[in-house]
């Protein structure tokens, strides 16, 4: 059996990987003042790492444009940008949709911490909004 100081010292990985549904490992707790990225498709279809990209992929049907980052980690980044994508062709290719962005749920993957889901929120008309992937699991390497 334990102690129970085992298992305090272990909560914050086991509440990640609650979220994320990996195995609890010590090694990957992260730290307040860990860089955090994202895996980033955009311009270049085997990914990158990236922190604070322009242009970000969120999945196969969506992208964001011309981000401005308003906060990046330890736990969240906030943006906006243009939201586009394969559900709202032909009318947003030449006027994509004003978005806000919010990266959360950050996992250890090699030894560096990555944003794992993403949510948005846009004005978007209701045909639209049916088809838009408003959140969804990110990338990871």
């Amino acid at each position: 059996m334990r102690p129970l100081g085992v298992f305090l010292a272990l909560a914050p990985a086991l509440a990640l990987t609650a979220a994320c549904g990996s195995a609890p490992v010590a090694k990957t707790q992260m730290s307040a003042t860990q860089e955090v990225y994202v895996f980033n498709t955009y311009g270049a279809e085997e990914g990158r790492v990236d922190q604070r990209p322009a242009d970000l992929v969120l999945s196969e049907f969506s992208t964001l444009n011309s981000v401005a980052w308003r906060s990046w980690g330890p736990t969240r980044a906030l943006g906006t940008g243009k939201l586009s994508g394969s559900w709202c062709l032909p009318e947003c290719a030449d006027a994509p949709y004003d978005a806000t962005v919010t990266l959360n749920v950050v996992q250890p993957v090699r030894g560096k911490a990555y944003f794992t889901r993403y949510e948005l929120s846009a004005q978007l008309p209701p045909k639209q909004r049916e088809s838009a992937d408003l959140e969804g699991r990110l990338p990871t390497p």
